[in-house]
């Protein structure tokens, strides 16, 4: 899995249209083939900045989708971030859930095993 996350902060006055531009692509972006989740979240450590997230299956999948129109959008939008915005690209290996935690709280052996995207 790969995940897309890029931080935003609105200017003066443009919370909403910024909201508003990053749902459309989180609308758009949930009908893509390869990509299996979006989001987007308020940043509380800052007044008006936000964060977008794309959860893409594979690295192939996300590469085909940052030629499109689509993504250029997105691209045209971090200019608009009134502070410096951050885009990174995260690849995922490996995702363990409440079992990890029992299995570390018993003292158990943690099968440690990839599973890529």
């Amino acid at each position: 899995m790969v995940q897309l996350s890029v931080r935003l902060t609105a200017g003066a006055g443009r919370v909403h249209d910024l909201i508003e531009a990053l749902h459309g692509l989180m609308r758009h972006s949930r009908r893509l083939r390869g990509c299996t989740d979006a989001h987007i979240a308020a940043d509380v450590d800052e007044a008006n900045a936000y964060w977008y997230w794309e959860d893409w299956e594979s690295d192939e999948a996300l590469e085909a989708e940052l030629k499109t129109d689509r993504f250029s959008q997105l691209l045209a939008l971090m200019e608009t971030s009134a502070h410096p915005p951050v885009l990174e690209f995260r690849m995922i290996t490996e995702l363990r859930g409440l079992e990890y935690v029992s299995a570390v709280r018993e003292q158990l052996p943690v099968s440690i095993t990839n599973k890529e995207s």
